[in-house]
């Protein structure tokens, strides 16, 4: 029986991804610059700096930009509270009455993570959260699932990853992890990697039900 249920934030407990690409491509046309990505699933999963050189091709506007980006940022942060997902607080509930540790392990920055933990009022379901900032290599590299495993003790073969991109998918796999992925409406991220596909949380809750 697994011990240990690791999360992804954006994208699996928050439909934060939509957002976040919303407010990147308005501070460009604010800079009088097209966005390098027109879709944000070209690169749903990726760390923030992975992301931001998608966005902005040209190497040469980064440090131009980038202290501009974080004032707009600074300005304009999203409201987690009202991009949950649907069942996610049901099977955090699930997860402490069976007595499970549930851990964050976001390729994102650790100062969103914690702001998620508090307008979602989740802090008491989870144990331990980690930032891709926090390793060496982000995601698509297992780093951050290996350093999470280790945190709370346990081997990775004893945890589950939840996750919903390509990119978190890889990552969670190649760290020995079974993994779980959440498939939502307008994103179509190849999960064929996954050892379970879910259409939300609602499934996800069914399916712990009967693993007893």
């Amino acid at each position: 029986m697994k011990k240990a249920f690791i999360f992804d934030m954006d994208g699996v407990i928050v439909d934060s991804e939509q957002y976040y690409h919303v407010q990147r491509t308005d501070f460009l046309k604010k800079m009088g610059l097209t966005p390098g990505v027109s879709d944000p699933q070209e690169y749903v999963g990726a760390s923030f700096i992975d992301g931001w050189k998608m966005m902005i091709p040209d190497e040469n506007l980064w440090d131009d930009l980038l202290p501009k980006y974080k004032r707009f940022f600074a300005t304009h942060r999203i409201n987690y509270g009202e991009y949950v997902h649907p069942y996610v607080g049901q099977f955090l509930s699930d997860l402490k009455t069976k007595q499970k540790i549930a851990t964050v392990a976001s390729a994102g920055p650790l100062d969103s993570i914690e702001q998620m933990m508090d307008q979602c009022d989740f802090r008491s379901y989870f144990d331990s959260i980690l930032s891709g900032e926090s390793v060496k290599n982000n995601k698509p590299a297992p780093d951050i699932y290996l350093k999470s495993v280790e945190k709370i003790g346990l081997q990775p073969e004893d945890c589950v990853a939840l996750e919903d991109s390509t990119i978190g998918i890889k990552a969670a796999k190649s760290a020995g992890l079974e993994t779980w992925a959440l498939k939502y409406p307008g994103y179509d991220s190849d999960q064929s990697q996954a050892d379970h596909v879910f259409n939300g949380f609602g499934e996800v809750c069914d399916h712990f039900a009967k693993m007893g």
